[in-house]
This record gives C-alpha cells, structure tokens and sequence, in this order.
C-alpha cells in the first residue's frame, strides 16, 4: 500500500512537471521568435535609414561589408550628434522637473488642476445637450461658477496661487520644445522659489470644505443628468465622476501632506536644479541656448542609436551574418535584406533544379537565338551598305521592323518558358537574395509545368509558326527589292534575304525537336515541387527541433526592405 502510495505521488510530481513545460515552454519559444523578428526588422530599418542618410550627403551607398564605415561617417556627423546631446540634456531637465512634481503635496495638486480642467472641457463641449433642460444648465453655469474659483480667490489666494505654479511646471516641461535651455532651467527656479513662499501658507482647511460642497454639487449634476436621455447620447456622467473622483483623491492626499518635510524635499530640488543650470552653462554653453528637443524624430533616433549590433541579424541558426545591401551604382533605389535561411534556401534551390540545369535544348536555343541576331545584323548592315533607304520608306521600316523582332522571341511561349528557366537556373548558381528570387520564382513555376508538357510532346508548334512568319516576311522584303526599279540591278541581285534567313535557320528546329527529352518534362515537374518547398520553408520558416522532441523553434527570414516598402507589410 506505502509503495503504491509513493508511486502515485512521484506521477503527480511528474505529470506536474510535463504540464508546466506544455505551459511554460511554447510561450517561452513564442516570445524569442517575436523578439528576433522584431529586432532583425529594426535592424533591417536603421541600416536602410543609415543608407539613405549616407546617400542623400554623398549621392553613394554603402555596400554590405563596409557598414561600419557608414556608422563611422553617421557618428561624425555633427549636426545629428548636436540633436542627440540636445535631446540628453532636456531629458536632464525634464526628469529633474518630474522630481519636482513628484513631491507629495505637487503630486496631489496635479490631479485636482487636470480634473478641474477636464470637467470645464466637458461641461462645455455638452451644452447643447443641457440647453434642453434649464435646470440642468443652472446647475452646469454654477458648477463652472465653483470650479473658476479655484483659479483665484480670496477665500484660499495662496492655494490658487501654489496650483498656478504647479501649472506652470507641468505646462514648461510639456512645451519645452519652446524655450532655450537655459531659460528654461531659471524658469524652473523661478517657479519653486513661488512655491516655497506659497506653500507654508495653504488654506488646507478652507480648501477641503470648498471642494466637498462642489463635490456634492457634481455629484447630484451626474444623477440629474444621467436621469434623462443625455445619458444616451453622452458620456457625460461617467468622464465626470471619473474627474471627480480623481480630484477627490488629490484633494485627500494633499490634506495628509506633511508640508514641512515636503518644503525640505523642495528646497533639496531647488538646489538640484540649480546644478542643472550650473552644468547647462558651464559645460554646454552655446548647445543650452538652444531649443530642447522632448523627441528626436523616426528617422534621427534611429540615426543616433546606430550601432555595429545593427550589421547582424540576431538569429544565429545560420551562423553569424551581416544583413544583405544590393543597390545599382549611379540610381537611388537600395534593398536591405534579411539573410536568414537564404544560404540554405540557395543550396536547396540549386540542388532541386541541378537535373534541369542542362537540359539539352538550351544550347540549341542559344544557337537560335544567336542565328537570328546576327541575321538581324545583317538586315540592318544591308539596308545601311546598299542605302535601301533612298529608294523606299516603307522598305526601310519594314526592315527596321523585322530587325527587331528577330531579336525579340519573348511573343513565342515555347521559347519564353525555356529562355525564363535557363535564367532561372543560371541566376541562383550565383543569387542568394529572396527579393531577387521571389518575383524569378512566381514568374517560372507556372511555365515549368507547361514546358514539361511541351518536351514530353516534342512540341514546339509556336515556335515554328514564328518561324513561318518571320519567312513570309523576308519574302515580302525581297519582292520589294526585287520590284523597284530604283533600286540598281547589281543590288537587286545581290541582295536575298531568304536565303540568308534559311542559311541562318539551318536545321535549328530539327536539331530542336531531337533536344527534347520527354524524360526531362518529369524532371521539370519534381525540380517544381523542390522548390515549392524551398519557397514555403522560407516564406513560413524553419522549424529547429528543441528541448528533446517536443518542441520546435522557427526560424524566419524576416523580409527585406525595398525603396521604403517593408515586405512584411504587403504579405
């Protein structure tokens, strides 16, 4: 019995723990992929910031292994490190301002002023709805009668007082965007040499009966108003029993105040704030006078936070590597890229398409295609040596027509499919980028199933019928030649453009027609499914097994950045 006891309590044991790794675990990898995506793409934007600041200085761009010349030009930039030492010191000023209003009696006098104002606001902004009931608008214009009072009075003249100044601090720190400095700091002093005189003389006790009776009178205005069908239409009510609610809290802290151990705290301020303006002046004379800065735009506080860590993506499944840079020398568009899983998906994509890499119809179509320019050459050669322009226009457009088009198969879909894979399989023997392969990708697997089709059926119909046309054409073109008698019989007879088009076809389509494996449709067709499933593992990422067999970590490529597009926001 004792044994089976024991046995039962070591599975509990067990099972609890098994539970709390189903729990704890999952959320654990969760938030290790959030945090690496979130930071690889903000890596991904401060070197993209950092490019374009470069750019917009240089007209350059930095490539990817010479990042750190870019953060040395960034941090030697001295209008950008100027914001940032701006931005330090009016923090400097606006923490020590916070010290000040965190003083117990400050601190509770803040809430009071905010409510106050905010239920003025409200009674304001909903007069229309209390036009409707006269009642309720005598009640509103003598609530405001009461709260004004708080603004000035004879009644307690040291506590209106005491709150405007506490106002004040709160409004400098708030816009001091809008003073130098310096000015700044002696306002300050200014306002806490107010407070000290104000302060010992608060009418506490006149202040708490003023504020209950006002209290009552707000408290029966929400239930009037909350009686009838503004109720319905606003939320009157509830924003101000929410303020009064805060203030009453204020005002209960600032009754509990021990004024003479905050007038010390304030006093120790006073003199922590005149080291601020001592420190502003001595060691920051000329950067003090200027304006403060409560936030450094997007781009700037990327700009000044700019750091080596930047250069590498934090995932390190793949090894350490540096984010990918590609621009074209001369043009303003830059691409910063992720290189999360691209080593792997480069491989995977060379290896999936390796049987197809050769296929025997491409040096055929080479041939083809080099037999055709050249011919189109050689139009053109003619029509210049024997200047068949002289005797008739439309010959001349004709042959600058069929010129083109002899150099241009792309209308031929045999011809575009094959010509796309060869690209297709010559571009990843040396392109690792996603951003380059993707649109290659979505372009390429649609024709690879249809051109497996086509060599299983040897069948290259279209590319015949172009062929066809393009004979019908040059016959055209010698029955003009042949027909004007402008043209000079020596030339007439020397030019003949069907033969030249039948030496420079030769046997291209037989040839062709025998390159076609019909084995190789079904390679096409597995090096497809490959690489579908090489573009699902970096589109969705990799799952690395971890903590035993349970569990897996993905691992992302975070996207890439594209002339200010983030491609993370158009998935």
């Amino acid at each position: 019995m004792a044994r089976g006891s024991i046995i039962f309590k070591i599975l509990i044991v067990v099972f609890i723990a098994v539970l709390w790794q189903v729990i704890y675990i999952p959320g654990r990898i969760w938030k290790e992929e959030n945090s690496l995506e979130k930071i690889g793409r903000q890596n991904m934007n401060a070197i993209y910031e950092a490019e374009n600041y470069y750019y917009n200085k240089t007209k350059k761009f930095v490539p990817a292994d010479s990042l750190e010349n870019l953060l040395s030009f960034i941090n030697a930039d001295s209008s950008l490190q100027q914001k940032r030492q701006i931005g330090e010191l009016t923090h400097i000023l606006t923490d020590s301002i916070d010290r000040v209003l965190e003083i117990p009696v400050l601190s509770s006098i803040v809430p009071v002023s905010e409510s106050i104002s905010e239920m003025n606001g409200d009674l304001d902004f909903n007069s229309r709805y209390f036009e409707k009931y006269p009642e309720i608008l005598t009640a509103k214009n003598d609530i405001k009668a009461d709260l004004r009072k708080f603004d000035g009075t004879i009644d307690f003249p040291n506590f209106c007082a005491a709150k405007t100044f506490v106002d004040s601090l709160k409004i400098l720190k708030d816009r001091i965007n809008e003073y130098n400095l310096q000015n700044s700091t002696l306002l300050v002093q200014r306002y806490i040499d107010s407070l000290e005189v104000y302060l010992p003389k608060v009418e506490l006790s006149q202040v708490q009966t003023y504020w209950k009776s006002t209290y009552d009178k707000v408290n029966q205005f929400i239930k009037a108003v909350n009686k009838t069908d503004i109720a319905s239409v606003s939320s009157v009510g509830t924003r101000l029993n929410k303020f009064i609610d805060r203030a009453n809290t204020g005002m209960s802290g600032l009754q509990k105040s021990d004024l003479n151990a905050n007038l010390q705290m304030l006093s120790r301020q006073r003199q922590a704030i005149a080291g601020v303006h001592n420190h502003f002046i001595s060691d920051y004379f000329l950067l003090t006078q200027k304006r403060g800065i409560l936030q450094l735009n997007e781009v700037d506080s990327v700009l000044v936070k700019f750091n080596e860590s930047n250069f590498y993506s934090p995932d390190t499944f793949d090894g350490k590597n540096r984010y990918l840079v590609h621009y074209t020398p001369g043009k303003n568009n830059i691409i910063v890229e992720s290189p999360n899983l691209l080593n792997r998906f480069q491989d995977e994509l060379k290896s999936a398409t390796a049987p197809v890499q050769n296929l025997g119809i491409f040096p055929v179509l080479t041939r083809l295609d080099t037999s055709l320019s050249n011919l189109g050459d050689h139009l053109d050669k003619v029509k210049t040596e024997q200047r068949l322009s002289r005797y008739s226009t439309e010959l001349l457009l004709n042959i600058k027509e069929l010129s083109a088009e002899l150099k241009d198969l792309s209308s031929v879909r045999f011809y575009r499919y094959a010509h796309g894979l060869k690209t297709f399989v010559d571009t990843i023997q040396t392109e690792r980028r996603f951003s380059a392969l993707k649109p290659l990708i979505e372009d390429i697997r649609n024709p690879m199933d249809t051109l497996a089709v086509r060599l299983e059926n040897k069948n290259i119909t279209d590319l015949e019928k172009r062929m066809d046309y393009f004979a019908g054409k040059i016959g055209v073109l010698d029955s003009m030649i042949a027909n004007n008698n402008k043209i000079p019989a020596n030339v007439r007879r020397a030019v003949n453009f069907t033969a030249d088009f039948e030496n420079a076809k030769g046997n291209v389509l037989n040839d062709l027609k025998s390159a076609m494996n019909p084995a190789d449709g079904e390679k096409l067709r597995q090096a497809g499914v490959a690489i579908d499933k090489s573009t699902d593992v970096i589109l969705n990422g990799y799952h690395e097994p971890v903590y035993g067999i349970f569990f897996s970590k993905k691992h992302k490529n975070h996207g890439y950045i594209e002339n200010g597009q983030k491609s993370w926001e158009n998935q």
